[in-house]
C-alpha cells in the first residue's frame, strides 16, 4: 500500500478551503492576468496548502515539514509544483493526480477554465463544485462585492492637483444590458496620468452607453477636476471629433498633443500609396528638428506640396499643426514620452483580450469596471510601481516648464 494517502475532505472542510480561495482572490485579483501556467501553479499550490492546514488541525501530533518539488506533465508543458509535506509522512493533497500520472486533459481544462472565469459567479461555482469544493451563494456575492467596493473607492479617490501629463482614450466595447435584455454599444473613458514624482497611474475610468462623444469627455473632465486635477502640463489624445474643443474648454492653459502615431497612420488613409509614402518619409525626418518653431515651419512646407491634390485633408492637419507638433516644446530626450497615446492604448489592448475571452462582450457594467480595476492593480505592482527613469531624471526641467506655463511651480503631494 502506498504510504502517502490522499486527503478526503468533509463538506465543512471543503467550505473552509473555499473561504480561503475567496479571501486570496479578493486580496490578489491580479491572478486573472497571469499566463495559464502561472495561474495553474498558483491555484494548485493554494489548494494544497489549504488541505495541509486542515490535515494538521485534525492531527495535533503532526507538523508541517516544508515542501517537495514535483514535476507534472500537462498539455501546457511540464509544471513544477511545491507540494506541502507533513512530518509523519501520511499526507497527500487530494487535488494531485495519482503518482507518476499525467494530468487528464479534461481535469486540466476544468482548472484552466475555472481560473479564467473567476469573475463569472457561475464559472466559480461550476469550477469549485467539480473539484468538490462547494461555494455558497453568499461567498460568491462576497467575492464580487468586496472587489467592487474597492473599485468604487479607488475611482472616487482624491487626485493630485498638478500633474505632468494626462493620456486619454476611449475603449469601445459591447455590454449586455439586463433591463433591456440586449447587447449595447458602450464606451469606457480612460484617463492615465503621470504625476510630478514620475509615477504613472490610471486616474479615472467612466463607463457610458453609446459612442465616444465630446459631451462624454466634457463630463469626464469635469469629474476629474472635482477629484482634484486642475493643472496638467500636457494632455495627449487622439484627434477625435470635438476633443480639441473639450480640452480647450476644461484645460485652456495646458499643452494639447494630438497623437503623432495616429497622425502618421492617418496619412496612409487619406493619401494614395505613393504620396503617403513620400510624405511619411519627410515627416520622419521632421522629428530631427531642434525646436517647435523650426518643426512647424518645415511641417507647413512639406504639407503645402500636397495641398492642391488633397485640399481638405491638408487644411485639416495644418489647422492642427500646433497640436500635432506640440511635443517639440519638450526637450528632445523626453519627447518620446509625450507624443503618443500608446501607453493608454496598451491598457485598452489588455481589455480587448478579456473581452474576447468573455465571448466578445462584457456581461455587465460591474464586470467591465472590475476587470479595468484588476488590470490597473497588476500594473501598479509591476510596470507602474516606480517612476519612469527618463522622466524622473528630468523632473526639475518639467517643473520649470510648468512654472513658465502656469506662473508658479507645481504642487506636489
Amino acid at each position: 500500500m502506498e504510504k502517502l494517502k490522499k486527503m478526503i475532505l468533509t463538506s465543512s472542510e471543503r467550505e473552509i478551503v473555499a473561504e480561503e480561495i475567496v479571501e486570496y482572490l479578493v486580496n490578489n485579483p491580479e491572478i486573472l492576468f497571469m499566463n495559464n501556467k502561472e495561474k495553474f501553479k498558483l491555484i494548485m499550490e493554494l489548494l494544497m496548502r489549504a488541505e495541509r492546514r486542515l490535515h494538521l488541525d485534525n492531527s495535533p501530533n503532526d507538523k508541517g515539514n516544508g515542501y517537495t518539488k514535483r514535476k507534472l506533465n500537462t498539455s501546457m508543458g511540464q509544471i513544477e509544483l511545491n507540494v506541502p509535506r507533513d512530518r509523519d509522512g501520511d499526507f497527500r493533497p487530494s487535488v494531485l493526480p495519482p503518482k507518476y500520472q499525467r494530468f487528464e486533459e479534461s481535469y486540466l481544462d476544468l482548472i484552466s477554465a475555472g481560473i479564467n472565469n473567476f469573475y463569472s459567479q457561475s464559472g466559480i461555482k461550476s469550477y469549485l463544485n467539480n473539484l468538490n469544493l462547494p461555494y455558497s451563494q453568499s461567498q460568491l456575492n462576497k467575492l464580487s462585492e468586496d472587489i467592487y467596493e474597492e473599485f468604487k473607492k479607488w475611482n472616487s479617490r482624491e487626485l493630485p492637483e498638478d500633474v505632468i501629463a494626462l493620456f486619454i482614450d476611449g475603449f469601445h466595447t459591447e455590454l449586455y444590458d439586463e433591463e433591456e435584455n440586449k447587447v449595447l454599444n458602450a464606451t469606457v473613458y480612460l484617463i492615465l496620468g503621470i504625476d510630478f514624482k514620475g509615477i504613472k497611474d490610471l486616474y479615472l475610468l467612466e463607463f457610458m452607453t453609446g459612442s465616444e462623444s465630446k459631451g462624454g469627455w466634457l463630463e469626464v473632465f469635469n469629474k476629474l477636476i472635482s477629484r482634484g486635477v486642475k493643472r496638467p502640463l500636457v494632455i495627449v489624445s487622439d484627434d477625435f471629433p470635438g476633443i480639441m474643443d473639450a480640452v480647450k474648454t476644461i484645460y485652456p492653459n495646458s499643452y494639447h498633443q494630438l497623437c503623432w502615431t495616429h497622425f502618421r497612420r492617418n496619412i496612409r488613409k487619406n493619401m494614395n500609396k505613393k504620396d503617403s509614402k513620400e510624405m511619411s518619409k519627410e515627416m520622419e525626418k521632421l522629428k530631427l528638428k531642434n525646436n517647435f518653431e523650426s518643426a512647424k515651419k518645415a511641417f507647413i512646407e512639406i504639407t503645402d506640396k500636397y495641398k492642391e491634390k488633397y485640399p481638405g485633408y491638408i487644411s485639416h492637419i495644418q489647422e492642427r499643426a500646433d497640436n500635432i507638433l506640440c511635443f517639440f516644446n519638450f526637450e528632445e530626450s523626453i519627447r518620446k514620452h509625450f507624443y503618443t497615446t500608446n501607453i493608454v492604448e496598451s491598457f485598452n489592448s489588455g481589455l480587448s483580450v478579456i473581452e474576447t475571452n468573455a465571448g466578445g462582450f462584457f456581461r455587465s457594467k460591474k464586470m467591465l469596471e472590475m476587470n479595468c480595476f484588476i488590470k490597473r492593480n497588476k500594473l501598479k505592482k509591476k510596470k507602474w510601481a516606480k517612476p519612469a527613469p527618463n522622466i524622473s531624471a528630468n523632473i526639475y526641467y518639467l517643473r520649470q516648464m510648468f512654472a513658465v506655463k502656469f506662473g508658479e511651480l507645481p504642487k506636489v503631494a
